[in-house]
């Protein structure tokens, strides 16, 4: 299809998400005009916005270890404000206009984050001036340009769902964009027709619910990001605090026994944070439900479903190099990304086979792509390892990570991990690769672990802190 086709069809689009949901947020108010009526705030600088599965919104301050229920935002402990998510984007503005003059903060998850990225949209239209005072957070964005669900698929906007990427620069005093790998609210799969992805995005969803409340969100309170990396545009966070240098989300070498938790990029005075996801969300379900077996055929598994799953993403990767750009939905991967899949197929199966019996080499190079990973090593790293540890007997050795993707010099980050306390995981270690050409994915001829990885569903969270669509 031609670029002026594709223009005509996403406008086409966009009409008629915008005309859904301005019915839907109308009809909403005819149905509760009480809601929009009736006072909604006393005077509070936290504006806490409820979601569809949890429409008052009640704990939601206590995301991100409660770093925005706090000075300058809440000050007396009692400076909050819930709105429910009912009353839309009106609401929300309600809220904030009770506060004018006050330094604001309005802290939003899934739909919701949606209905105060539509608000963002209309103050910046309206010049007003209670924005440059106001810091937006928008957990698990539906709205997010790269990855939401309302963006990525505008005809939920029939029933009343944001379509509208959310702007990167604006006149805000900062705007927070929280999204993790592979879940249905803020990183859905652009191919329509991946039922595989699709699965795997709704249990990506279903692990990530109730857990933002333990996560340590990389940002100032004033939406700054904490960390900078050099002249890089985003930075890569390890689970052992690490800070690396990730120039579009490619970070160059992982320290040994740690993996890339989240990336921060900065875009305007837009601040996109993208926590990975540890193991593929699929597989981990699998070896959390299945008894017995669950483990070998998750191991047998993965290496396939991740290659299937991450085809479903432009470029062939769930972690976007730039958040910021628009992505819409299509309904198939253009024929270069479909004939990279089915190169790597054939190593996946191989790397599955392997996992599950113990074989494969430990010295072969080969420049076939196939997972992604946090940890990166060369050919000579293995080789002098090797050499270092021949006298030490095998129970003794340090376990090498797996997930390991490389193209020239840059490990690309594709199926990353759910955030976890040890942040070590007993994986194989990948080849090097000696394309110059970026790539999903990149066998290995290594031993890999047989031990079972993570499951994202480890952590738990409070009840009443979901983030939904």
């Amino acid at each position: 299809m031609s670029k002026t086709g594709k223009k005509r069809i996403k406008k086409m689009a966009m009409g008629v998400a915008a005309v859904g949901a301005a019915t839907s947020i109308g009809g909403v108010a005819a149905m509760q005009p009480a809601l929009l009526s009736a006072p909604l705030v006393d005077l509070a600088a936290l504006i806490v916005v409820g979601s569809s599965t949890h429409p008052d919104g009640s704990g939601t301050e206590n995301f991100f270890q409660g770093k925005f229920n706090a000075t300058p935002y809440n000050t007396t402990g009692a400076d909050i404000t819930h709105v429910n998510f009912f009353t839309g984007p009106l609401g929300i503005d309600q809220a904030l206009q009770a506060n004018a003059g006050e330094q604001n903060a309005i802290l939003s998850s899934g739909w919701g984050a949606a209905n105060a990225s539509l608000l963002l949209m209309q103050l910046q239209a309206q010049h007003d001036p209670s924005l440059p005072q106001t810091v937006f957070i928008l957990d698990n964005n539906v709205a997010r340009p790269n990855g939401g669900f309302g963006t990525r698929y505008p005809w939920f906007a029939l029933i009343g769902v944001n379509p509208f990427p959310t702007p990167t620069d604006t006149d805000a005093a900062a705007v927070v964009d929280i999204g993790y790998a592979y879940d249905y609210n803020s990183n859905a799969p652009a191919d329509v027709w991946n039922v595989v992805a699709d699965v795997n995005s709704l249990v990506a969803y279903l692990y990530r619910h109730l857990n933002q409340d333990q996560l340590d969100l990389p940002v100032n309170v004033d939406g700054s990001p904490k960390y900078t990396c050099g002249s890089a545009n985003t930075c890569g966070i390890t689970d052992n605090g690490q800070v690396l240098e990730c120039p579009d989300a490619q970070c160059g070498e992982v320290p040994a026994g740690d993996r890339v938790a989240a990336y921060v990029t900065q875009r305007g005075n837009t601040t996109y944070v993208t926590y990975t996801s540890n193991g593929l969300p699929l597989t981990n379900l699998i070896r959390d439900l299945v008894p017995v077996f669950g483990d070998l055929i998750a191991d047998l598994t993965e290496p396939l479903l991740t290659v299937l799953v991450n085809s479903a993403y432009p470029g062939g990767n769930p972690i976007p190099a730039d958040p910021s750009k628009y992505e819409p939905a299509r309904l198939f991967p253009p024929p270069a990304e479909i004939v990279a899949t089915a190169t790597q197929i054939p190593g996946a199966i191989q790397e599955g086979l392997e996992a599950v019996t113990g074989g494969g080499s430990t010295a072969t190079t080969t420049s076939t792509t196939t997972l992604t990973a946090d940890a990166v090593s060369t050919d000579k790293d293995v080789q002098a390892s090797t050499d270092e540890d021949s006298d030490i007997p095998d129970k003794d050795k340090p376990k090498p990570l797996t997930n390991v993707v490389r193209d020239s010099e840059k490990a690309v980050p594709q199926q990353l991990g759910e955030q976890k306390t040890s942040g070590v995981d007993s994986e194989s270690v990948e080849t090097t690769s000696t394309s110059t050409t970026p790539t999903p994915k990149a066998t290995t001829e290594n031993t890999p672990s047989t031990e079972p990885s993570t499951g994202a569903g480890e952590q738990t969270g409070s009840e009443n802190t979901g983030a939904a669509a």
